[in-house]
């Protein structure tokens, strides 16, 4: 029956209280006709109506709905037929043979009454308390345009098709050189509906162009109409390459941004910006077909894309009341903003977030002061056999900035390789250079040391020095004897083989060290041994 508000039921009550004898009826229907029900929702709004009939068999119909409705939803999060269920039961034994005879239109509705049915998550919207506080962000294919060339001066030529492109199967994923998409990357502001929106050609979806467009929808180098800046605190996103890439990854944790993951193709989830892609493949990119030409470049039609934004957030309503008004997107997302309190206010992007991206790994720094990465060589000056973090721009210049142990970051250069035949031609050091020079050589040949003898200089007495006798010297190259402990001997051990061991060998040479008693020669020849095998692969690439 159709709700009626407590109000509006109170005051049927007092009009039917107050109808004449016999003219009760026609109240009824007056009422009914007025307020668009059925006489039967009148009476019940009264309090008239009596109560209703059980159903008959309704305790056990109920308790076999249960039991079908747990079998139904024990597969996974999406359940099978509620009728499928009932069989299943009949025949596993879960269930009596008469329940195989219940109508299944009243089992759902048995289903409904008992409230075990999913609930629409659209009567319960997610909204935040204030802008940035929570954001969407998704990317998608264009319906309507696709990829035609690349321009010499670096922008892309994009050709609009009357025929949308299916966005069924692997529309977002990777197809390879030579076959680029034009995808659309949108920012949906939770608290106002405020959304940011830009086009870009790649292949597929990638993390890096995800985290460049959402610097710039975070930053304030974009039209000044664009109102939305600033970091969003909590992302939300799809499981897509943006929570997959470490460096962009490490960005948002050194932004300070939380990202919220939910599963793919969750639309009522992410139904803010689904639904924007509704609006701009309709709105925008059907508008394209009225300027009377088929292409258009990528800086053009982001040009266009802005002005589009600019009007859609200035004319559409706010997803809430501000000052007690319904204001524009715009309007109520500087509003808001504004009304933040001092202690909660909006974070501005910091300059340049996105040439610190970098790729990070640890390496070795080996005897030459040179580690290695993707085939490639680098130098690090005043570090030797020790371990480095190392970290490589994505900005396309190669650069790589190694981390120190005692936290100190050095520039390494990549190691330029002579050619052959160059060693020998090599300019002389400056050590070289004075060995060779016989002029500073001059002089050479005297002997200071020569035997002198003679006696010792008058008036000087030959007295001997007073001295304690010598104590006993421990030597630690005498064998035998063994440590106070396994950890003394597992220190000793570290100290005689510097290489770093995993974890399942450590525990092996623990094994080891302690079965033999914590000797000390035993650990020196067990270290030696060691360090015989890690050298013998290095000897073989020498020779």
């Amino acid at each position: 029956m159709p709700k009626l508000s407590d109000s509006i039921q109170a005051a049927i009550r007092r009009e039917l209280e107050a109808a004449p004898h016999g003219q009760r009826g026609a109240a009824v229907a007056a009422l009914a006709g007025r307020f668009g029900v059925s006489a039967a929702t009148i009476y019940r709004a009264a309090g008239r109506g009596g109560a209703r009939r059980p159903r008959q068999g309704n305790a056990e119909w109920r308790d076999w709905v249960r039991r079908a409705v747990a079998i139904a939803h024990s597969p996974g999060d999406r359940p099978m037929p509620l009728d499928l269920a009932l069989e299943i039961g009949v025949q596993g034994g879960s269930l009596p043979p008469e329940a195989a005879s219940l109508p299944i239109g009243t089992a759902y509705r048995i289903r409904r009454e008992l409230g075990l049915h999913r609930q629409d998550r659209r009567t319960h919207p997610l909204f935040a308390d204030y802008p940035m506080q929570a954001a969407q962000l998704d990317g998608s294919s264009s319906m309507y345009l696709t990829v035609a060339k690349r321009l010499d001066d670096g922008d892309w030529l994009l050709r609009l098709h009357r025929r949308p492109t299916p966005a069924r199967g692997y529309k977002n994923k990777p197809l390879g050189p030579g076959r680029e998409r034009a995808l659309a990357y949108g920012l949906w502001d939770m608290a106002t509906g405020y959304r940011l929106s830009r086009y870009a050609v790649a292949v597929g979806e990638s993390g890096l162009d995800a985290m460049d467009f959402l610097c710039w929808a975070m930053g304030r180098d974009k039209d000044p109409r664009l109102v939305m800046h600033g970091v969003v605190e909590n992302l939300w996103s799809d499981q897509g390459p943006l929570v997959k890439s470490a460096p962009v990854q490490d960005l948002l944790d050194r932004l300070g941004v939380k990202v919220v993951l939910g599963r793919a193709y969750r639309k009522t989830r992410m139904a803010g910006v689904e639904r924007g892609w509704r609006t701009l493949w309709s709105r925008f990119e059907r508008a394209l077909f009225a300027r009377g030409k088929d292409e258009i470049s990528l800086s053009e039609l982001n040009a266009r894309l802005t002005e589009w934004t600019v009007r859609e957030n200035a004319r559409r309503q706010a997803r809430q009341p501000v000052g007690g008004r319904l204001r524009s997107r715009a309007d109520a997302w500087t509003m808001m903003t504004n009304a933040r309190p001092a202690g909660n206010r909006l974070r501005l992007l910091p300059e340049g977030a996105m040439q610190t991206l970098a790729l990070e790994r640890r390496c070795r720094v080996d005897a030459n002061g040179h580690i290695r990465w993707d085939g490639r060589e680098y130098e690090l000056p005043g570090l030797w056999n020790t371990w480095v973090t190392a970290r490589r721009a994505l900005d396309g210049s190669g650069r790589v900035v190694a981390e120190a142990p005692d936290g100190a970051r050095l520039v390494a250069a990549e190691v330029a390789r002579r050619p052959y035949g160059e060693l020998r031609g090599l300019p002389k050091s400056p050590l070289e250079r004075l060995l060779d020079d016989e002029a500073e050589r001059a002089g050479l040949g005297a002997d200071i040391y020569a035997p002198r003898g003679g006696a010792p200089a008058p008036g000087v007495a030959a007295l001997p020095g007073r001295s304690e006798p010598a104590a006993a010297l421990d030597n630690p190259l005498a064998t035998g004897g063994a440590y106070g402990s396994l950890g003394e001997a597992m220190a000793a051990f570290a100290r005689l083989y510097p290489h770093p061991l995993a974890q399942e060998h450590k525990d092996s040479v623990r094994r080891i060290i302690d079965g033999a008693g914590w000797d000390r020669q035993a650990v020196a020849e067990l270290a030696s041994g060691m360090l015989t095998l890690a050298e013998t692969p290095k000897r073989r690439r020498e020779q």
